[in-house]
């Protein structure tokens, strides 16, 4: 599975522009990154009244696609996060190395990193937020986990590298009902050889692939 690591922090102590300069970072040194963005608003601000999307929603279609020249939107109706996270990031940021996330604060399974300023902040939000693994701040509390400063953006890249990235090979995923199911090493391997092997018997598969979407519904 894809790892996530969440930037959580008040409103306006700058959080998106952190996310920015860290996926800059990230992505120089080769990776592709994905970034997953919590909101509190009700719906997304290009599905508003009068608009197609939102016609095409009110009527009961679910989900409804808006398949732009340079983008696709997808509109689904929410699921209850603690369920539908994962299956979300399965379907979606199945390729990339690492996921950014900002916010979440609810999801008690997900790493986070807290974004702390003085001016703002008035108290941490590790003290009652489950899974916070750092903070960054322009200030040094007493604290147990490591403290980056909001300048360290090369610190706070590495840390996120050398804590949640993994390479495996081959790569396997498993979902069952929407969670994660995890596989050691030698699951992975036993299992990709049993579908390549099952695939090269057919004759519609091409000999080199390098990606498989298999889903099973009872």
């Amino acid at each position: 599975m894809v790892p996530v690591v969440s930037f959580i922090g008040p409103h306006a102590v700058g959080k998106t522009t952190l996310v920015v300069k860290v996926v800059e970072v990230l992505k120089a040194k080769g990776l592709k990154i994905g970034v997953i963005k919590s909101t509190k608003e009700q719906r997304g601000e290009t599905d508003q009244p009068g608009t197609d999307t939102f016609r095409y929603r009110a009527a009961g279609a679910n989900p409804v696609a808006l398949w732009a020249q340079e983008e696709i939107v997808v509109y689904r109706e929410a699921q209850p996060r603690e369920t539908e996270f994962w299956s979300f990031i399965f379907r979606n940021f199945s390729d990339c190395a690492l996921v950014i996330a900002e916010g979440f604060k609810s999801l008690a399974f997900l790493p986070k990193i807290e974004v702390a300023r003085k001016e703002v902040s008035q108290r941490l939000l590790l003290e009652e937020v489950p899974g916070v693994v750092a903070l960054v701040s322009d200030f040094k509390p007493q604290v147990s986990i490591p403290v980056f400063d909001l300048q360290d953006i090369e610190g706070i890249a590495n840390f996120i590298l050398e804590r949640f990235y993994r390479v495996f090979e081959p790569e396997v995923g498993l979902l069952v009902d929407g969670r994660p199911v995890g596989l050691s090493r030698y699951v992975r391997r036993a299992l990709w050889g049993v579908i390549e092997g099952f695939l090269k018997s057919l004759r519609d598969v091409p000999h080199r692939f390098s990606e498989v979407e298999l889903k099973l519904k009872g």
